[in-house]
């Protein structure tokens, strides 16, 4: 399996992933599994002694039917935990179970974007077939090798494992590291009609800049620059290096 992988995603955006190994999935598989275990244990635990209270004092005049309720509620919820855990939490948390969370690991898609819940159904369907004929024999064999160490579930669904990547700066720089080409009064003037909402793409462009592709990196700066400038109606000429600007902007606003 190759280190990393890249993918050009729709925003022609060059992205450098590593997918996950074996090592690393099966103890993100570990801890998921002694989630699911100790909270069907619980489970047991309260469910359990209900059944032998009710049979002992014949709650509502029939032991029988409410003990049979209380077996059932016990085993649709028990399957529920193992059957839709990883689907529900990998759909609605961002491509990540409790155990991913924990190693750092996390679902996407197969270009790099946040993984949708048809692929997560796909691919926790088909789990059962990578787990044949025991202990995900046949889901390893493909991991180890696929150049993106995808199973087959992955595989059929278009997704891909890859390790966590968290920023590799601060969302905003802590002090400015080229000489500032403008006033920076003037340029507070302007910085301060921007909202969150459009410094965000700025912010994630600051933290994730290390992770793009040279060209991919100016591009993408220089995209983000000029709608910082739009959005802020500055007037004057951008620097030829747009992170010049960008750091001088989010520079600003974080004081």
């Amino acid at each position: 399996m190759s280190e990393t992988f890249r993918v050009d995603t729709p925003e022609s955006v060059d992205l450098a992933l590593e997918p996950a190994g074996l090592g690393t999935r099966f103890l993100a598989i570990m801890v998921d599994a002694l989630i699911q275990w100790g909270a069907a244990f619980l489970l047991m635990l309260v469910v359990l002694p209900m059944t032998a209270l009710s049979e002992a004092f014949d709650l509502f005049g029939s032991g029988e039917t409410v003990n049979g309720l209380l077996v059932t509620i016990l085993l649709l919820a028990v399957g529920f935990l193992f059957f839709l855990y990883k689907l529900v939490l990998e759909a609605f948390w961002n491509g990540q179970t409790v155990g991913k969370r924990v190693v750092g690991i996390r679902v996407i898609k197969a270009n790099g974007l946040p993984v949708d819940f048809l692929q997560v159904v796909i691919r926790n369907v088909l789990r059962i077939v990578d787990f044949l004929p025991a202990q995900y024999l046949i889901g390893s064999i493909a991991i180890a090798a696929s150049p993106r160490g995808q199973r087959l579930g992955d595989v059929v669904a278009g997704t891909v494992v890859v390790r966590d990547q968290r920023p590799m700066a601060p969302l905003a720089p802590m002090q400015l590291h080229h000489e500032p080409a403008y006033d920076l009064n003037l340029l507070r003037e302007h910085v301060l009609r921007l909202t969150d909402e459009d410094l965000e793409p700025a912010r994630r462009f600051w933290g994730r800049r290390f992770q793009l592709e040279s060209r991919s990196r100016w591009r993408v700066g220089a995209r983000i620059a000029e709608g910082l400038a739009a959005h802020m109606g500055w007037q004057w000429q951008l620097p030829p290096l747009p992170e010049m600007f960008i750091e001088a902007v989010l520079y600003v606003r974080a004081q």
